[in-house]
């Protein structure tokens, strides 16, 4: 679990970055907290990432605008939110998860 997790996040930054997302700094932080053992200070800087207005479950990525500045998708925008939305839900679960041990 945690080696898939920790991929998780790697992609999730990775994929962020490549669109021009401030969350991927989210993550970086979530990445620090998993790299140095503290997985529930990682679990709840995921949490904290959702709920509200502008959170992460409002994100969709694959947006620009053209020469004109009018909007456009970028050609792989399913693509890449069909892997935002598989990542988000690994680590949401992870998240989760890690919040129910500690609850016990």
């Amino acid at each position: 679990m945690y080696d898939k997790t920790r991929k998780d996040l790697v992609l999730m930054i990775e994929l962020l970055e490549q669109d021009g997302s401030r969350w991927s700094q989210f993550f970086q932080k979530a990445l620090a907290g998993f790299d140095s053992g503290e997985y529930q200070r990682c679990a709840e800087t995921i949490l904290s990432g959702s709920g509200g207005m502008g959170s992460l479950n409002d994100l969709v990525l694959g947006q620009t605008t053209d020469h004109s500045g009018k909007f456009q998708w970028k050609p792989n925008h399913k693509e890449i939110n069909n892997q935002f939305q598989e990542l988000l839900s690994s680590l949401y679960a992870f998240a989760q998860g890690m919040r129910r041990a500690a609850n016990k």
